[in-house]
């Protein structure tokens, strides 16, 4: 079996297909349960709460089952929201798991010997590992957390650090040319962000921001 180890989580994310974290999710609107694995290895049902943002300025919350790799939960304490768990990153089209938790829950990835085998192995770990999510841009700040809850009901990872609700407005208002968080911006200056929030949503045509 292929060592664990923090590696893979950096090879993932040097991978092409996910480090392109603002294209679009190739989940069916309307996705329920989303399973990588086409029978390869077992898994077991978590849940994915989470936000989105449609181009017209929409947010949307969703709840969907996502099918991971059993053994999870041993390498995956309970935490709370805002701690990352085995959420390694969130994206536009939806999350990637800790791949180095894979490794130690003992997810089994063979014994890669040659350069096409050591390919495989990737893209193995990255079915297994990321998960496209229905919903046009996925957020997670501050009041919109993305949240992972393992078979068992308890929370194993969740994430407020990737974009905002401002965030994905502000990228829709430009064209795709503004990529910023504004997650300082939505905790330290919280009238100004809300403002800048309805300057968006009037640039887009869209209603007031909804109440939170």
């Amino acid at each position: 079996m292929m060592a664990a180890g923090p590696g893979w989580d950096g090879a993932v994310e040097a991978n092409g297909r996910l480090a392109d974290a603002l294209r679009e999710s190739r989940a069916p609107m309307g996705t329920t349960v989303v399973d990588n694995s086409a029978g390869r290895y077992p898994t077991e049902d978590w849940q994915a709460t989470y936000f989105s943002v449609s181009p017209q300025g929409a947010l949307s919350e969703h709840r969907v089952t996502v099918r991971v790799p059993v053994g999870l939960e041993a390498v995956c304490p309970p935490v709370r929201v805002g701690w990352p768990g085995c959420v390694y990153a969130v994206r536009r089209w939806g999350f990637v798991l800790r791949p180095s938790a894979l490794a130690d829950a003992g997810f089994d990835l063979g014994d890669p010997s040659t350069a096409d085998e050591d390919a495989e192995a990737l893209r193995t770990i990255l079915r297994a590992s990321a998960f496209d999510l229905p919903g046009e841009f996925v957020i997670a700040g501050p009041e919109h957390p993305f949240r992972l809850v393992g078979a068992d009901g308890t929370l194993r990872g969740s994430s407020i650090r990737w974009r905002t609700y401002l965030g994905a407005l502000a990228f829709y208002v430009s064209g795709g040319r503004t990529n910023a968080d504004f997650v300082r911006f939505s905790l330290e200056a919280e009238e100004s962000y809300r403002q800048a929030v309805e300057l968006c949503l009037d640039a887009l045509g869209a209603d007031s921001a909804p109440d939170e």
